[in-house]
């Protein structure tokens, strides 16, 4: 946008000044940048020529109306049309302008936070997903080590039987089969804790799952605000989907910490059986004192 003032003496000599304004940048960064200098000229009838920052440009004029042949940054030449405007035109027009500017760059900046917000709804959604995966992984592996706690207690109880038996008929190898009953029982408590070490990483992962369900419920809550007609589509969840992944893996979460107290529970009365067995071996060959049962594990929450 361009405004040109001049004046002229009895010669037809202009002199003047030139304003203009122009849209720099793309929205939401659009700005709107403002230039002023100074122009001279001839009038010669209908035929105008201006002097503007080092270059003349040819036209003519025809009542409210200027047209001017303006040499372009590719070289060529297009005419320019200019129309009779006041200084309070240009105003109102920059006015203008800048306003369309302003609204472009907040509508683009709300476009940009949308699609944000439905791209972190979105990752949020697979990352629940994700951590409910590895959660079950971790339930399998404690699964597991609680499994072999029991086997290993098994064999402890094999062995207290024997001992018990050994100590009714007098046998001479009483306190060496005990003994061996006291190790049976330390790897019981080895077991444990494996099963300690299972529980590291299931409470770190079920930290990360309660987070992401926690970062979920933002992010949907920020699209249903500013996207009321959101559906989903192209890899995204709907509204829909997003709420019941989060009533799910609350779900998830609350009957992963039963589970997981209970395998904690099974694992500590392992463990206290096991160490029961050393001691009631101990106590019938009177081979001195067991070793001493560990804490048992502390529940989850």
């Amino acid at each position: 946008m361009t405004f040109l003032q001049w004046k002229t003496d009895g010669a037809g000599a202009l002199d003047g000044t030139i304003d203009g304004a122009a849209v720099s940048g793309s929205p939401p960064n659009s700005a709107v940048t403002t230039n002023a200098g100074s122009l001279t000229g001839q009038l010669d009838g209908r035929s105008v020529s201006l002097q503007v920052s080092f270059h003349t440009d040819y036209g003519s004029l025809s009542g409210d109306t200027l047209t001017l042949n303006v040499r372009q940054s590719d070289g060529s030449i297009r005419p320019i049309i200019y129309r009779r405007a006041s200084p309070s035109d240009y105003n109102q027009a920059l006015t203008t302008l800048r306003t369309a500017v302003a609204g472009a760059n907040r509508r683009a900046g709300h476009d940009q936070q949308t699609a944000q917000e439905i791209k972190s709804l979105t990752d949020d959604y697979n990352t629940v997903g994700s951590d409910k995966g590895t959660l079950n992984g971790d339930l399998s592996t404690l699964a597991s080590d609680v499994s072999t706690a029991g086997n290993d207690l098994k064999t402890a109880h094999d062995d207290e039987k024997k001992v018990l038996a050994e100590s009714s008929s007098g046998t001479t190898d009483v306190c060496v089969d005990a003994n061996g009953v006291d190790v049976d029982a330390n790897g019981v408590s080895v077991d444990a804790n494996g099963v300690s070490t299972d529980l590291v990483t299931v409470t770190n992962d079920l930290s990360a799952l309660r987070k992401a369900v926690s970062s979920l419920q933002s992010s949907l809550q920020a699209v249903r605000t500013d996207v009321p007609t959101y559906n989903g589509g192209d890899g995204n969840p709907d509204l829909t989907e997003a709420k019941k992944a989060i009533t799910d893996a609350q779900s998830f979460t609350t009957g992963l910490v039963t589970q997981v107290n209970s395998d904690i529970d099974q694992v500590n009365a392992h463990v206290a059986d096991a160490y029961s067995y050393s001691a009631a071996t101990s106590k019938a060959g009177q081979c001195g004192s067991a070793s001493s049962a560990p804490t048992p594990i502390e529940h989850i929450k």
